[in-house]
């Protein structure tokens, strides 16, 4: 790797005019500097342009399309942003492709009505997609605004996540991918095999592979969404088809190799249980400060959070070994470091998991994977 951060314009300028001999002036505003300025700036720009060449031919530090391009090479694609399909409840019928848009203000978006999932006496219920992809059309659950003139129509509203939408996978989430496909290679079905196709599926942030858990030929997935949460139903039912479809008429997956597993190998999709933490502890906060439990409970509660997402997005990830192992743990002494790094705070004593003061092991087994939620966060004051 070549080192450009030294090829300022100063510094070329400089090399340039002790080049010059000693008996033509060289000061700033000499003929010579004023000629040699220019140019110097010149050649900086183009060996920040060379850096940026350099910084984008290696996966480590290659950024958008170059490392797009770059991890192609493995059979990898970036995961694109898809759109959340919901429940949109109507007490009249409503045409396919009519428009809907959520009131919320300026995160508005509009919902466009698909196919009539069930109906009864003036209650109509269809698959609306939202016409802006990500995560955007996840949040907002109430009435919606017709957008269409609708007949009769006196209610509407946004209900139930069928498919969660998703965001354009991240740099750093790709070339984690990317660099794991260097670690044990993706052969017939093995466990990398099934990771890489799995992780490759957009809306999957992570998955649990367990091998002959239910005898032999079987194997159990168990998927989080890209936000590392237990996955929906649809997302489930839509990994499973890839993977490992039922035959006609069946429930359980068929071994016959009608998905990517091959043949002889029936997958079972699942995925975590959440389990949720209440979190009590107590607090010393630095002179001065008063009601400090109350003015950063939301702070701490943040803290905390970002702690547990850490610890979730290393849910997937197997213990290096032969044997196939998950371990996800919560430390005391972790919630304790991260809510210290709250500069108003200066003590955290008797923290409590769930009423214990002790670290909390998950439960990471092919019958149960659980993956921790934040509960209730209680602070008191010393």
């Amino acid at each position: 790797m070549i080192d450009f951060s030294g090829y300022t314009a100063k510094s070329i300028e400089r090399a340039m005019l002790s080049q010059v001999p000693d008996n033509i002036d060289t000061r700033e505003g000499s003929i010579i500097q004023t000629a040699v300025g220019p140019v110097a700036w010149y050649l900086e720009g183009t060996y920040m342009l060379l850096k940026q060449m350099q910084d984008n031919a290696y996966a480590d530090s290659a950024v958008g399309q170059f490392l797009d391009l770059i991890v192609q090479e493995r059979g990898l694609r970036r995961k694109v942003a898809t759109s959340a399909v919901r429940k949109g409840i109507f007490d009249a019928e409503v045409e396919s492709g009519s428009r809907f848009k959520t009131i919320n203000g300026a995160d508005s978006v509009i919902f466009v009505t698909g196919k009539l999932l069930s109906s009864a006496e003036h209650s109509y219920i269809y698959a609306m997609t939202c016409q802006t992809s990500g995560t955007i059309g996840n949040h907002y659950t109430g009435n919606l605004l017709p957008v269409t003139a609708i007949p009769n129509l006196t209610l509407a509203v946004i209900g139930e996540i069928i498919t969660a939408g998703t965001e354009e996978e991240t740099d750093e989430a790709l070339r984690k991918r990317y660099f794991e496909t260097f670690q044990t290679t993706a052969f017939g079905g093995n466990i990398q095999s099934y990771r890489n196709e799995i992780l490759s599926i957009p809306g999957v942030g992570a998955v649990q592979v367990y091998p002959v858990w239910n005898g032999g030929g079987t194997v159990l997935c168990s998927i989080l969404d890209d936000e590392w949460m237990p996955a929906l139903p649809a997302m489930i039912e839509q990994v499973q088809n890839k993977i490992c479809p039922s035959e006609n008429g069946e429930t359980t997956p068929s071994a016959n190799g009608y998905g990517v597993a091959p043949i002889g190998a029936a997958v079972t999709v699942t995925t975590a249980t959440p389990l949720e933490l209440d979190i009590s502890c107590d607090i010393a906060f630095i002179s001065g400060v008063s009601d400090g439990e109350k003015i950063y409970q939301h702070e701490i509660k943040q803290k905390i959070q970002e702690y547990l997402d850490s610890i979730k997005e290393s849910w997937g990830n197997p213990l290096k070994g032969y044997k196939v192992d998950y371990s996800i743990t919560v430390y005391i002494s972790r919630i304790i470091y991260s809510i210290l790094s709250i500069p108003q705070i200066s003590n955290v004593a008797r923290v409590r998991i769930n009423g214990s003061e002790d670290d909390l092991p998950l439960i990471e087994t092919a019958k149960l994977q659980q993956i921790p939620v934040l509960g209730e966060v209680v602070v008191n004051g010393e």
